[in-house]
């Protein structure tokens, strides 16, 4: 029976960046590696706001990427 182990996650943000010459707005993105596995939505939230709060650009958003390994 196959199972799978935390390999790595990222946290990334994304922010508003500039408006392009057909006003389509681009984004910008930060990206926090080597999160623990265990780490809640809850806990993802409030850093992600903290973080946010440093940058001079606009806070969109933020995802977590996980990837996983099979054993």
């Amino acid at each position: 029976m196959a199972n799978l182990e935390h390999k790595h996650a990222v946290l990334k943000l994304y922010f508003e960046g500039e408006v392009t010459e057909d006003g389509k707005m681009r984004t910008k993105s930060k990206s926090y590696r080597n999160l623990r596995a265990n780490v809640t939505a809850d806990q993802l939230e409030t850093v992600a706001v903290s973080l946010s709060s440093f940058s001079d650009s606009v806070y969109i958003g933020a995802e977590k990427i996980e990837t996983m390994q099979v054993i």
